[in-house]
């Protein structure tokens, strides 16, 4: 009988830690926050996805409390791009390449950087959300950009695109003429 007290005890002291190191985690938040009201055991539900803020409505009606989360609009939803917001609601892809027209360069390389991993290897499609056609695109001007030396940061590592790591003359940069890209 008292191993399992102890135990029992040592569970309540475990919970505890995670319940003190949850509330540290919270600390950040602002006093004002209503994520920093909510009690750290209970935090989980009440967190909505990334892309839409719930509000939390309590009604009385007769005895019952009913308490309902409805969203709430996005501020910036004027600045939002209309295709985008189209397609979501379709259920369809959206390519910004495609839809917007852009005109991305190897040069472009800020842009560029948001299709490659940390190793420098791209994305997968799922994830990019771009066409086939795009999505080879980006892969040509990300293998350009690379061997440009314009992303030596953010090469394989055991990967020869970086000009340093060359042999004799191809240590050098090599440079695109714009015109000629076909990708």
């Amino acid at each position: 009988m008292l191993i399992k007290t102890t135990r029992y005890d040592s569970n309540i002291v475990s919970i505890e830690n995670k319940i003190t190191r949850a509330a540290m985690a919270l600390s950040f938040l602002s006093n004002g926050s209503s994520l920093a009201r909510i009690s750290p055991i209970i935090r989980h539900f009440s967190i909505s996805s990334v892309r839409y803020i719930k509000e939390i409505k309590e009604v009385k009606a007769n005895d019952t409390l009913v308490v309902k989360g409805e969203y709430i609009p996005s501020p910036r939803q004027d600045t939002l791009i209309p295709q985008l917001l189209e397609a979501r609601s379709k259920g369809e892809r959206f390519c910004p390449q495609c839809t917007l027209g852009l005109d991305v360069k190897h040069t472009d390389v800020l842009i560029l950087s948001q299709y490659v991993r940390s190793d420098g290897c791209m994305l997968p499609r799922r994830i990019t959300g771009l066409c086939k056609r795009q999505q080879r695109r980006m892969g040509a001007l990300v293998t350009m950009a690379q061997k440009a030396g314009l992303m030596a940061n953010l090469n394989p590592t055991t990967s020869k695109k970086d000009p340093k790591r060359r042999y004799q003359w191809k240590k050098y940069n090599k440079y695109f003429d714009e015109e000629t890209i076909k990708c």
